[in-house]
């Protein structure tokens, strides 16, 4: 177990060094491109479309045949995303076609990886395992930004292209090294997900739509602060450099500790607020908080996630979170079309957010009363 943690660790580290390269400033990629604000939210709609198809049957043909084909296919996407974003065109079929690349290559990456972390981490005292994998993520993150950053601002797509698909082949190699326990079952999902604990689906619904604040900072930077790469990078890294001693101490409280998922989360809202007030270089500061908060959500939702596992074969439990994922940030990006300000529409995420908390908050509490 813990060699393969440690073959896991190293894929991490690398995989995420050569997404990020790219990942961390797509939508800023798009926007200085001559998108409009609207055609991202239409991207990342289609995107998340295609992801829940997506999802069902790559976890088919992982089951069927191997996760292996599945990070194949993903790291085929993840080339020709390059070579489409080299080559942008505004019009509504560049955007379909984007996002069907973007959804194979997350799709791709993400269901096969799942599928290996849940295989090698632990079930219980996740935490600490957790942590590691956290911090070699962050620095990853870090470096990334800022050579992501360089390459952006002083050459063009076709060297990061080339750098990133190179990095994310070679990291794949210690994850075929790993020898997986096949779970084999026949997929039943409607039963799987009525008897799923339901307060988990609101869980990992309002954790993911994380992700469309992550999409939207960079062009908010981009607009009211600084309109270059290595800006965007500047704040990448102060937000992910403040913890990576944090996590590893927090780590270690969270297997003693329940966890911190109500006040992680409203930390988090309230950061997210703060960054859409300020317009001059006092946010650098706020995203040094939003660092340690955001990692702190981070592990004690992903504590319950690997803890929860035990109760699921693998193929059923990832299944219901990438349809979670996929359906949550759907249905809340869908109003975001219809919103000119994009200070409006980090309001309004960060209010579904807090309002999906509160019921989850509900949900919880209800059922330890009757336990």
């Amino acid at each position: 177990m813990i060699k393969d943690q440690v073959k896991f660790n190293i894929f991490s580290f690398i995989s995420t060094f050569a997404r990020s390269l790219i990942e961390i400033f797509i939508s800023l990629y798009l926007f200085k491109n001559g998108f409009s604000i609207t055609s991202i939210i239409a991207f990342y709609c289609l995107e998340n479309i295609f992801s829940l198809f997506l999802s069902y049957l790559f976890i088919r043909i992982g089951e069927r045949f191997n996760y292996a084909i599945i990070m194949i296919i993903g790291l085929i996407a993840f080339v020709a995303l390059q070579i489409v974003l080299g080559n942008v065109e505004n019009t509504w079929q560049y955007v379909l076609i984007i996002s069907l690349i973007y959804s194979l290559y997350r799709r791709g990456y993400w269901v096969s990886r799942r599928n290996y972390i849940t295989s090698v981490m632990p079930t219980k005292e996740s935490s600490n395992a957790f942590s590691i994998l956290v911090v070699l993520a962050q620095i990853s993150t870090i470096l990334a930004g800022y050579v992501g950053a360089i390459l952006l601002d002083n050459f063009s797509m076709t060297f990061v292209t080339i750098a990133s698909s190179a990095l994310l082949v070679l990291s794949v190699i210690p994850l075929f090294l790993i020898k997986t326990k096949k779970e084999p079952a026949k997929i039943n999902l409607i039963a799987n997900m009525k008897k799923y604990e339901k307060s988990n689906y609101l869980l990992f619904a309002f954790y993911e739509l994380n992700n469309l604040l992550t999409m939207l900072f960079p062009i908010y930077i981009a607009l009211y602060i600084q309109d270059t790469y290595i800006m965007a990078g500047n704040l990448n890294a102060i937000s992910n450099i403040s913890i990576i001693v944090f996590v590893m101490i927090y780590g270690r409280i969270i297997n003693k500790n329940k966890n911190f998922v109500f006040l992680s989360t409203v930390l988090l809202l309230i950061i997210s607020l703060l960054k859409v007030l300020q317009v001059d270089y006092f946010v650098l500061a706020i995203y040094f908080l939003d660092g340690l908060v955001q990692k702190m959500q981070n592990q004690s939702i992903n504590k319950i996630y690997f803890e929860n596992r035990k109760d699921m074969d693998i193929t059923h439990y990832n299944l219901i979170y990438q349809i979670t994922e996929a359906i949550s940030r759907f249905i809340v990006a869908i109003p975001l079309l219809f919103m000119t300000s994009i200070r409006q529409m980090i309001v309004f995420i960060v209010v579904v957010i807090f309002v999906e908390l509160l019921i989850y908050e509900f949900m919880r509490n209800k059922k330890k009363e009757k336990e």
